[in-house]
């Protein structure tokens, strides 16, 4: 075999890797962190009023994850029938995975939600309510292992 072949096949073996790339990259997924990202980057300074106003609170939030539920203990009582309050649960990996849950939580300020739609991994749990017609905001992390 003379040189002339061994660099055609080089730039064969070449093109192959360069296509075989593009076709790889191609095929994976690109999400945003969220959508409507600039439209929410608008509201953003809303969202930082209302975590300041948690930490301000006495009590803090708890989330604890048992064995087959999410137990979240919330520092002031929500109002009742209140549609803005929501607990969403975001899933970094897998934004098709993410999911609202209302706020229903008892007279103490528990609520507890089964993680039987979880999947294993990280999640963040965001928590928006509002208590006395002050909105609040929270957020915390749990790992269903």
């Amino acid at each position: 075999m003379n040189w002339g072949i061994k660099i055609a096949i080089f730039y064969g073996g070449f093109v192959v890797v360069v296509l075989a790339s593009v076709f790889f990259a191609m095929t994976q997924r690109v999400d945003l962190v969220t959508d409507n990202y600039y439209e929410k980057e608008l509201k953003y300074q809303e969202q930082i009023d209302k975590a300041q106003r948690t930490k301000t609170l006495k009590e803090k939030t708890e989330i604890q994850l048992y064995e087959r539920q999410v137990k979240i203990k919330l520092p002031v009582i929500p109002d009742k029938n209140n549609s803005k309050d929501y607990i969403l649960f975001y899933k970094p990996s897998d934004p098709l995975k993410d999911f609202k849950v209302a706020i229903a939580s008892d007279s103490l300020g528990f609520q507890t939600i089964p993680i039987e739609k979880l999947l294993k991994g990280y999640w963040k749990i965001k928590l928006n309510w509002t208590s006395g017609g002050v909105e609040y905001y929270d957020e915390g992390m749990i790992n269903i292992p």
